[in-house]
């Protein structure tokens, strides 16, 4: 049975009361448990960050030193802190432990949001997308619905297959043709066998670095973003680590490294 006006207005005054009493919990709460990793680090001068350093670009071992573009945004927001980046390398699947553990303040090593893991921690803002994102002879294709009628090449089974077979559904007549690898549908563009491919962004752009004719759409067809990701007490940290990500995208900074490494 469908519901009434008034039901449907009792269900949205409900909701907004349960979300204002549960800010008014979570107020309440930051007073009384003040955030006690950001006062640790502004006393000691050091931030810890874990990070798995075996996922190039973002992190791995050279000259033996971990550099990619997860060191160089720690680095970036420990200078805006005020504060010396101490690395601390763990194995991905030990990274989320590492930080309810206590043996690290963050962790900055591509990870992406995970809804099922905010009862335990946070997330910043984004600092990178790499998402699935169309490329094409000199940008020629921004947005999937203007693919209508022409071919998109995608790596067989790969995310971006997933995402092109939900357009299969949407557009009256979509090409696809499935290659091998990312590489492989990236060449096809360049070869002008197809119109565009649809890949993740840090393939796209690793290639388009050898390849100038190729251009990245300037959006992304589906997203998925990596933060910062902080226990859940550390809300004051939250605060400023995003502040200094918001800097550092103003002032051109993560422009600068991302190019660098992609």
């Amino acid at each position: 049975m469908r519901a009434t006006a008034w039901q449907v207005i009792r269900r949205v005054l409900l909701s907004a009361v349960c979300i204002y009493v549960g800010l008014s919990m979570v107020n309440t709460w930051r007073r009384s448990r003040p955030d006690t990793t950001w006062a640790t680090i502004q006393q000691t001068g050091v931030i810890r960050v874990g990070m798995d350093v075996s996922f190039p670009p973002f992190a791995a071992v050279i000259d033996g030193k971990p550099a990619g573009i997860d060191v160089d945004v720690a680095e970036a927001i420990g200078e805006r802190l005020h504060a010396r980046v101490e690395i601390v390398t763990v194995g991905f699947d030990g990274l989320y432990d590492a930080l309810l553990n206590k043996r690290v303040d963050i962790l900055i090593s591509a990870l992406a949001f995970d809804p099922a893991r905010l009862g335990s921690f946070l997330y910043s803002r984004p600092y990178f997308d790499a998402g699935q994102i169309l490329v094409s002879r000199d940008g020629a294709f921004q947005m999937m619905p203007q693919l209508e009628g022409r071919t998109v090449a995608v790596e067989y089974g790969s995310v971006a297959d997933e995402v092109v077979r939900q357009w299969e559904r949407r557009l009256k007549a979509l090409n696809v043709v499935r290659l091998t690898t990312t590489e492989d549908a990236l060449k096809a563009v360049s070869a002008g066998t197809v119109d565009a491919a649809l890949v993740d962004v840090v393939s796209a752009r690793l290639y388009r670095r050898q390849h100038g004719d190729l251009m990245l759409a300037a959006a992304t067809v589906e997203s998925d973003n990596y933060g910062v990701v902080f226990r859940r007490s550390s809300y004051d940290l939250v605060e400023v680590v995003n502040r200094a990500l918001d800097a550092m995208e103003a002032d051109g900074t993560l422009a600068n490294l991302l190019a660098h490494w992609l």
